[in-house]
């Protein structure tokens, strides 16, 4: 073109560095930026973020942080696009530190990250055994006028329970319902996240809650205090929950049965074991799917003699 006394501009030279990024070809890519600015020029911050949007889709990101470090050396400041591709890039990573020092430069740069970005880095940090870090981060986004979000909210909560920290779980639980209704996820996250940390008896009062504002419980509530029961011994209340559970029309899934069966472990447990039996076959199942039932028999067999004929009369009924 400049043969022909034609200048490219560019966006000429964006258009033409997008097509070798898209073929993957980085190092002619990283040549043609060389040769803008060797012309007198100056990429802008689109013509950069293709480029980083290259290294980044490659896997190569310690590259992309490279070219962003030249890109403000240069005097071109990283716009919403530019952190936006490299936080993605890190969070597929699982590089959870640098997406979270990168978000906060976002929004410390006064860009406002879309709520797709922020539950991408909130999961990432939670599944590195983040979740306080994850806790405060998200604090922090509300203050900066992010929307809260029901979705984002779940993870949270779930992921805090899981790690012991129920207070900060239900607090925010609470903020949520101040300028939110609470969605059945929220519900059943903070009902999982409390049952697995023992604290059936605040689970019971989020449930009433819950139904309080007409959710009716799906299988993955009743599966979460059902597990919750067994897990603290109390398999009456289990077993009955499951009845409760199959009478509503929800499916049990496939190893709710052991959960059950793994929590009786005394011959005095007869009656709750009827009730097991009785719901799973009310159910209505047609076992097309045997994989769950198998499983439910062959540890009924392995466990008690008495329970076998328990089974025999129950399915002959």
């Amino acid at each position: 073109m400049t043969g022909w006394g034609i200048v490219p501009d560019v966006v000429t030279y964006t258009t033409v560095l997008t097509a070798y990024c898209g073929k993957g070809d980085l190092e002619g890519a990283q040549k043609l930026v060389g040769d803008v600015i060797d012309s007198g020029r100056r990429p802008d911050a689109t013509m950069y973020t293709v480029l980083i949007d290259g290294y980044c889709m490659r896997g190569k990101l310690q590259d992309a942080a490279r070219i962003m470090d030249e890109m403000e050396a240069a005097g071109v400041q990283p716009n919403e696009v530019t952190y936006s591709v490299v936080i993605e890039a890190c969070c597929k990573e699982g590089k959870s530190a640098e997406a979270r020092d990168l978000m906060r430069e976002m929004l410390g740069a006064g860009y406002a990250p879309d709520t797709p970005l922020c539950a991408k880095v909130v999961d990432v940090l939670c599944k590195d055994g983040k979740a306080g870090e994850a806790y405060e981060m998200w604090r922090w986004m509300v203050k900066k006028n992010v929307p809260p979000d029901n979705a984002i909210t779940s993870t949270l909560i779930y992921w805090l329970c899981k790690n012991g920290m129920v207070q900060e779980a239900r607090k925010l639980f609470d903020e949520l319902e101040k300028g939110l209704v609470p969605s059945l996820l929220a519900y059943n996250s903070l009902i999982l996240g409390l049952c697995e940390n023992g604290e059936l008896q605040e689970a019971g009062r989020v449930w009433d809650d819950m139904v309080e504002r007409r959710y009716e419980p799906n299988a993955m509530t009743y599966e979460a205090l059902i597990k919750g029961f067994c897990k603290m011994g109390k398999s009456n209340e289990g077993a009955a929950l499951f009845k409760e559970m199959v009478t509503k029309g929800c499916t049990p899934s496939k190893f709710i049965y052991q959960v059950l069966v793994d929590s009786l472990s005394e011959p005095s447990h007869d009656d709750t074991f009827c009730t097991i039996v009785e719901a799973a076959v009310l159910s209505g199942r047609d076992f097309s799917d045997a994989e769950p039932w198998e499983i439910f028999i062959r540890k009924v067999l392995d466990t008690n003699e008495s329970w076998t004929k328990h089974l025999e009369l129950v399915l002959t009924m």
